[in-house]
């Protein structure tokens, strides 16, 4: 080959290569910095500012609109952005759509909800569930926070609770309320029979239990409320001397729950000669009484336990006290739990005559304490 065919051929292979260089496009590449958040939202920068687009193009371009660092302002539910270079013969545009998702706010205007009001006086007493909710108007809201609270006891009891969106940011807010599910306890409940009143006294977890004592007549159906509010004792004087009521006291604390009912008696102070459908229960220290006889100047009162008198008294009134003691026949006595029968009878005269006339007999009944 001579010298001149050589040149030739080397200046054919030059003008290929250039030829094929400058036919090849320009390279678009790119690349985001930004807080990536969840299902490709990104929430901002670390600095506060604005996520930043970063175009890279191939080394021959001649011509291109895209700067070093685009800076990408949020809220946007997705923007586009456009990139497009050239060379001596080629154009390149490469288009980003979707990609850039930004959301930087967290959700606004987040509340607690209660699933429904308190059970009594501003108290729960039993569990409640708060659920939260808000809005967001960028990626929308992935999820809240729910709770069931049934306890501890707690009188200013704060939950903490709130929103996240699709992008990840959250916002909170706090839920206060009363709790209490522990009912109180009623204890100590005695009662203390006199001539005019029972008198009842107890015990509650709190001074400020609410107590409700109701009064029921022995024999009757119906039942009726004599005390309700926050006390220790309880002086039922509207009674009949001759009655049996029993009573029920309950105490009611601040949020509502109520403490075991507490039954008692109040036996009768007095004890008429009378018929009556029940045999009637009594003191141990009761008052018996009669109708007044025309003409008697005195009564013999007896009293037996089974065939066995025990206690006998001439009272120039209708009316005689069984004492808490006494003697008979040299042994001494009081009324113990069991059955008794009580007999009178109306005197005329002076005492030694023994002129007699029966008024009548009754029973009563000693209960065990």
């Amino acid at each position: 080959m001579t010298r001149s065919t050589a040149a030739a051929v080397g200046l054919a292979f030059f003008l290929m290569f250039v030829t094929t260089a400058s036919a090849s496009p320009p390279t678009i590449t790119y690349s985001i910095t930004g807080i990536a958040g969840n299902n490709g939202w990104y929430r901002g920068s670390a600095n506060g500012d604005n996520v930043i687009l970063h175009w890279f193009v191939s080394a021959d371009t001649t011509e291109t609109n895209c700067l070093g660092a685009v800076p990408v302002p949020g809220d946007t539910a997705g923007t586009t952005q456009t990139c497009w270079a050239k060379n001596a013969q080629n154009e390149t545009t490469t288009v980003i759509t979707g990609e850039l998702k930004i959301d930087a706010t967290p959700p606004t205007g987040v509340t607690a909800n209660f699933s429904r009001g308190p059970d009594y006086h501003g108290w729960y007493n039993h569990p409640v569930t708060i659920g939260w909710s808000g809005t967001d108007a960028t990626s929308g809201i992935a999820g809240c926070s729910s709770v069931t609270f049934g306890g501890p006891d707690n009188g200013a009891a704060t939950l903490n609770g709130g929103c996240t969106d699709m992008a990840g940011n959250s916002a909170g807010s706090t839920a206060q309320l009363a709790y209490d599910a522990t009912p109180p306890v009623l204890s100590e409940v005695k009662e203390r029979s006199t001539a005019t009143a029972d008198k009842l006294v107890w015990s509650s977890s709190s001074a400020s239990d609410r107590v409700v004592v109701q009064r029921k007549v022995r024999g009757s159906k119906g039942s009726a409320t004599v005390f309700d509010g926050s006390a220790g004792k309880f002086n039922d004087s509207k009674i009949h001397a001759g009655a049996e009521y029993l009573y029920t006291v309950q105490s009611i604390d601040e949020a509502g729950n109520a403490s075991n009912v507490v039954f008692i008696t109040g036996l009768p102070k007095v004890l008429t000669l009378q018929k009556t459908p029940f045999v009637p229960r009594a003191t141990r220290s009761p008052m018996l009484r009669w109708r007044r006889v025309r003409g008697a100047a005195y009564y013999n009162v007896q009293l037996y336990r089974g065939s066995k008198r025990i206690y006998a008294a001439w009272p120039r009134m209708p009316q005689a006290g069984v004492p808490p003691t006494w003697k008979w026949s040299g042994h001494r006595f009081r009324l113990t739990p069991g059955r008794y029968h009580w007999y009178v009878w109306a005197g005329f005269g002076p005492r030694t005559l023994a002129q007699y006339r029966k008024v009548g007999s009754a029973r009563f009944v000693v209960p065990r304490s």
